[in-house]
């Protein structure tokens, strides 16, 4: 968490300092619920369902014409996931190890970086619409987990609460992005937008070793509903 902090608050300074210098670029903050879930490029994982999650960032438009703006800035990701993964397993009553399904409930902290062109339209008034697409880069920050499976017919549960599991996955996730939004324009200074985004994530959450070992291919993507005020 100091270290999401502390990303946030290098970019809020950048993007104060950038925009004393430039009026080709605007600034923002933004939050909202975010609806998630897991998919996968195996039969060694399966989504369990959306979850609900959170999203919260800063937003920097650079403007190359008046329609047309390169975006980028820092989301925050809270993401809460339930899905089943194979992984391999000590079973001690049966004194062995085998590669079994994993029922996992996972709360996440992803610090993502995005790069987006953003292209607006004028609708009214005071009023535009926009549609962007792009990428992002992610920063795993923090995984805990609470797992249960089945070996033959006993049922395990590792412990009442969740667990740190943050070395499962990957550091670096890539992802695809696209947003549809609206903006309004309340004052010469200051507007309000809300906004659709997809975020599909496209390399495999688990660490390499996982993968090799069991083949479970996990990617996180996420539908969030934002809203917020840009400067």
């Amino acid at each position: 968490m100091r270290k999401t902090v502390l990303i946030i608050s290098l970019v809020a300074a950048m993007a104060v300092g950038a925009n004393a210098q430039t009026g080709n670029a605007r600034f923002g903050i933004k939050l909202g619920p975010t609806f998630d879930w897991a998919s996968s490029g195996s039969t060694a994982a399966t989504n369990e369902g959306f979850r609900l999650g959170a999203n919260l960032g800063l937003v920097c438009d650079y403007y190359v014409t008046s329609n047309f703006a390169v975006s980028s800035g820092v989301d925050v990701n809270i993401l809460n996931m339930k899905y089943t993964f194979i992984d391999r397993r000590y079973v001690e009553d049966f004194l062995e190890a085998a590669n079994v399904p994993v029922s996992r409930r996972l709360n996440a902290v992803n610090v993502e970086i995005p790069v987006k062109a953003k292209l607006s339209f004028d609708v009214a008034d005071s009023f535009k619409a926009y549609a962007e697409a792009g990428v992002g880069l992610g920063i795993n920050c923090r995984d805990v987990c609470r797992d249960s499976y089945s070996f033959y017919w006993v049922n395990y549960e590792e412990g009442a609460s969740y667990v740190d599991c943050t070395n499962q996955y990957r550091p670096l996730q890539f992802s695809m992005i696209f947003g549809l939004g609206a903006e309004y324009e309340i004052n010469r200074d200051f507007s309000a937008f809300a906004q659709l985004t997809f975020d599909h994530a496209f390399s495999n959450a688990f660490v390499s070793i996982l993968e090799k070992q069991t083949g479970s291919i996990l990617r996180n993507n996420y539908i969030g509903v934002e809203f917020g005020i840009m400067h």
